[in-house]
């Protein structure tokens, strides 16, 4: 028996939900890229390389454990009125506290302890968030759902931007802001009402997974892993490589000049990605416009390689931050289309955010051996080789036929 197909959502919850995706980001962005490194120069000194790179590895594990195992628990919560929301909730509890841990820490070690609950926090509360996009958008909406996930993704950047503007604002002030975003973000979403499809299937949309079958996936799969490889690597090593291009910046001002040049970005990416989004939607395919982004991501890498002067520089850096942030959001959900359970998305979820995690463990190796002098054209070139691989395999998905949206 055919179960009935979700009804699409109005523009509205879309809306609410992209916002709530972006308060996950807001949590992570200015942290990851400007905020932690700069507690670890201070705290480590010479060291800072080593000290930001087995932070990174801890939290990396963290993260694929904490991501697995919230969305199985969310997964058993199905069956309840409130579904995945509740826990949720939980995450962003312990996400907000995390903050705080972050804060008092003193020492290297305690920076590296901070990240690991961190990162348990976080994909905690991000694996049954993103499920839900899973559970409640209808498949010919999920490109239009991707690309609103890039056009939050800014707001990442555009929270470091407010937290570094002026050098006379403390840590504890940066942290208190961004813990405040993060949660008036995600809260109006998960008081939302569930609205969520039948667990059995359309027989039309398992037929649809199955044309493709695991081949697809694995591709899909591949393809985030080189992409989110080259992005988790730069974005650690942000400002330290940025500190080694010719610029006469000074190193206090550095920080919040990287922060305005991603806000610049974030206006660009705010309108690509739902266009793009939606065009994939219409057009009934993905993978030609993930191939273009994915690129375009490999042309900014190479630029900031090759031309490591600051006007250059900050250009491969908006064509990296653009091409990474369109193919990364609209391949989120296109992934979710290739999922083979329905009762268990919260789990292959997590499985495949390891294409999150997997990458931040490869960047204390590749940093070692890559990072030579204060030379980073190595380091880019190899991830602007792995992106352009991911483009080239997103050719080789099968897509199944489907009307246009």
């Amino acid at each position: 028996m055919t179960a009935p197909a979700r009804p699409r959502r109005n523009l509205g919850y879309l809306l609410l939900y992209a916002l709530a995706y972006g308060g996950g980001v807001v949590a992570y962005v200015p942290l990851l890229t400007l905020l932690l490194p700069v507690k670890v120069e201070f705290l480590a000194g010479p060291d800072k390389i080593a000290v930001l790179s087995a932070a990174t590895l801890a939290g990396a594990i963290a993260a694929s454990l904490a991501n697995i195992a919230g969305g199985m628990i969310s997964d058993r919560a199905m069956d309840r009125p409130a579904g995945r929301r509740p826990w949720v909730w939980v995450g962003l509890a312990g996400t907000v506290a995390s903050y705080g841990v972050l804060h008092l820490a003193a020492s290297p070690a305690m920076v590296i302890a901070g990240v690991v609950l961190f990162q348990l926090a976080l994909n905690f509360m991000l694996a049954p968030l993103l499920a839900i996009a899973a559970d409640e958008a209808p498949d010919e909406q999920k490109g239009l759902v991707g690309g609103l996930f890039g056009a939050v993704y800014p707001l990442g950047a555009l929270s470091g931007v407010l937290v570094t503007w002026s050098p006379g604002v403390g840590e504890q002030m940066q942290f208190a802001i961004i813990c405040a975003l993060i949660v008036a973000l995600i809260a109006p979403f998960l008081v939302l009402k569930s609205r969520r499809e039948p667990v059995e299937a359309a027989e039309e949309a398992v037929a649809e997974r199955r044309a493709g079958g695991w081949r697809n996936l694995t591709l899909v799969w591949l393809a985030r892993l080189l992409l989110q490889m080259a992005g988790i690597i730069l974005f650690a090593y942000l400002l330290y490589y940025f500190e080694t291009v010719d610029h006469g910046i000074t190193a206090e001002s550095l920080p919040a000049r990287i922060a305005l040049l991603s806000g610049i970005t974030a206006v660009l990416v705010v309108p690509l990605a739902p266009a793009l989004g939606r065009l994939s939607d219409v057009t009934g395919s993905r993978k030609v416009i993930l191939a273009a982004t994915a690129g375009m991501t490999t042309l900014g890498l190479a630029v900031m390689a090759l031309l490591p002067d600051w006007p250059s520089a900050a250009v491969g850096y908006m064509l990296f931050c653009c091409g990474s942030s369109v193919f990364l959001s609209i391949q989120n959900t296109y992934a979710m289309q290739l999922l083979p359970s329905r009762r268990n998305r919260g789990r292959d979820l997590g499985i495949l955010n390891l294409t999150n995690t997997i990458p931040a463990m490869a960047a204390t190796m590749m940093a070692f051996w890559l990072i030579k002098a204060d030379d980073f054209t190595p380091l880019l070139m190899v991830l602007a080789g792995l992106t352009a691989l991911g483009g080239t395999l997103m050719l080789f998905v099968r897509e199944a036929k489907r009307p246009a949206a």
